[in-house]
């Protein structure tokens, strides 16, 4: 039996995430960068503070690992979630969220490739929410 080819090339160098997160401005918070791929999923980090918007992946779960500050997932209908500095926490497919930070805070995260940061949510009232699935890291 064969090994179906692989969909995408991993990088093949090894990623210092201190000095990736020196790459993004004061201003980059929740804009993530990928900064590895596997198995058809994008491992993404981000800087992020103060509160993100409501939405929820219909397709994919999203799992964090906070690597430093304080990390808050509000959850509709129950009670948030607080993480500190190499705690995790997975949101199930579909489930309504809202991500906060206190400034400082650096997450690392994975969700399926081509996933929109916001989801499904309607940004026409939000304009500073930068629409993406991620920039590769340089």
């Amino acid at each position: 039996m064969n090994d179906p080819k692989p969909t995408t090339t991993p990088t093949q160098r090894a990623v210092d995430l201190a000095m990736a997160y020196t790459t993004f401005a004061d201003t980059d918070t929740w804009s993530p960068r990928i900064v590895a791929q596997v198995d058809g999923y994008d491992v993404k980090i981000a800087k992020v503070e103060g509160q993100y918007v409501w939405h929820a992946h219909e397709d994919t779960d999203e799992f964090f690992i906070v690597i430093a500050g304080e990390f808050t997932v509000e959850l509709e209908g129950t009670d948030p979630v607080v993480l500190g500095p190499m705690q995790v926490f997975t949101v199930p497919r579909g489930t309504k969220h809202r991500p906060a930070g206190k400034p400082g805070t650096r997450i690392l995260f994975i969700e399926r490739r081509d996933t929109l940061n916001s989801g499904d949510a309607d940004l026409s009232n939000d304009p500073w929410v930068p629409l993406t699935r991620g920039v590769a890291l340089e």
